[in-house]
């Protein structure tokens, strides 16, 4: 029986998706993107972004910076959807996230968007 993997994809809105995650999915097909580029976050989460998001064209990915800030003390602004798989094997070829592993990135996620400050309603 094969172990089913994820990615965990965010967009710039706040929307997140936990994709299935197999040996022939991509992050180019996740993103929608032509140039995609790996961001190494930890041994074991990679960070893939379209390396062809302008700032003229693209929001800022505000939640994934959010995120990212749990794992780092310092950041760089990503711009469009961003994806993150398990670690990268000598090809560059992303594994998925084991389910705890997805659990746990979501989780993160959520908790971060909880502690995002909202707009006051009068």
């Amino acid at each position: 029986m094969e172990t089913q993997t994820f990615a965990f994809l965010v967009q710039p809105t706040g929307g997140f998706r936990l994709l299935h995650w197999d040996t022939a999915a991509t992050p180019h097909a996740a993103l929608r993107a032509d140039a995609v580029r790996p961001v190494d976050i930890t041994t074991q989460l990679t960070m893939w972004v379209d390396d062809d998001a302008s700032v003229p064209r693209m929001q800022m990915n505000a939640p994934a910076v959010g995120l990212l800030l749990a794992y780092q003390e310092r950041v760089h602004p990503y711009y469009g959807d961003v994806v993150f798989t398990g670690s990268t094997d000598a090809e560059d070829t992303p594994h998925g996230l084991t389910e705890d592993q997805a659990l746990a990135l979501l989780d993160r996620y959520l908790q971060r968007r909880a502690q995002l400050p909202r707009a006051r309603r009068h």
